[in-house]
């Protein structure tokens, strides 16, 4: 009883003298914990920061960052990046994954999540020539945004070789400035033409985006997604998944982790790999 009482006051006197910050990454590591070994690789997952988390899976030298968002945790960022690089991006060299969880709140007002320490990581395994694509979901986009803008500031060249896919989200963040040094960059939203109203949550912002910054939106158009005609926010996660869980509305918890027999959507990058 005496060691148990001991161990407990040291633990409280640490959690007492723990930043927000601190709790918060251990709360993302028990996160990624709870996988369970989902998440196969060369190297365990690393949180580098608040809702930040880091790994390697093969010898390739290009990256993905992938946003999560709103409601994501750092866990579901951390399957679905990783079953886009199974599908899709090792086959294009990537190797390193950062996923993102999702922003506390939709608009991404608390600036909580850790870009600065992802930045930093991200310094010591570019290699200085290796494609980096930056996915963002739904609000996860303001975060990316985020990251956009200290690249900008701090490293343009390397914006250079970033292709970015805004996948039905939002806008707040980005500029001309950003868009003009990036590799590429692509505005997605979903379609089910099987549904008479059959278009995801966020098109017109994606259109409009697109126009405004000159590139066309990119349609990701799949027939029998499960989805109700005009449910939008489950047409939300067609850009995630082909056929989401949830007729009605989004589940960030099953959409971004359960791709059995609902193939990962990876149709927006292929635009990005033509030159690889």
């Amino acid at each position: 009883m005496i060691k148990l009482g001991a161990a407990l006051t040291a633990f409280l006197l640490a959690t007492a003298c723990s930043s927000p910050d601190d709790l918060d990454d251990l709360d993302d590591l028990d996160d990624l914990d709870a996988m369970d070994g989902k998440a196969d690789g060369t190297s365990d997952w690393t949180t580098l920061g608040t809702g930040v988390a880091y790994q390697q899976v093969n010898t390739g030298n290009a990256i993905v960052i992938a946003y999560g968002g709103y409601t994501a945790r750092l866990s579901y960022s951390a399957a679905w990046a990783s079953e886009l690089v199974d599908a899709k991006l090792g086959a294009a060299d990537v190797g390193h994954i950062f996923a993102v969880r999702g922003p506390s709140d939709p608009a991404y007002a608390a600036r909580e999540i850790a870009n600065t320490k992802l930045r930093a990581h991200l310094a010591t395994i570019d290699d200085g020539t290796a494609q980096i694509y930056v996915v963002a979901h739904s609000s996860g986009a303001y975060v990316a945004h985020e990251l956009l803008g200290q690249l900008h500031a701090a490293n343009r060249p390397l914006l250079a070789r970033v292709s970015y896919a805004n996948l039905d989200g939002g806008g707040s963040g980005l500029s001309n400035a950003i868009v003009s040094s990036l590799a590429d960059v692509s505005f997605v939203y979903a379609r089910d033409p099987n549904l008479s109203s059959g278009l995801s949550r966020n098109t017109s912002t994606m259109r409009a985006l697109g126009t405004a910054y000159g590139k066309p939106a990119f349609e990701v158009r799949v027939p029998g997604t499960g989805c109700q005609n005009g449910a939008g926010w489950c047409l939300h996660d067609v850009v995630i998944t082909h056929r989401p869980h949830n007729s009605t509305t989004f589940d960030l918890a099953r959409d971004y982790t359960d791709f059995v027999n609902r193939a990962v959507t990876t149709e927006y990058l292929d635009p990005f790999l033509v030159d690889d």
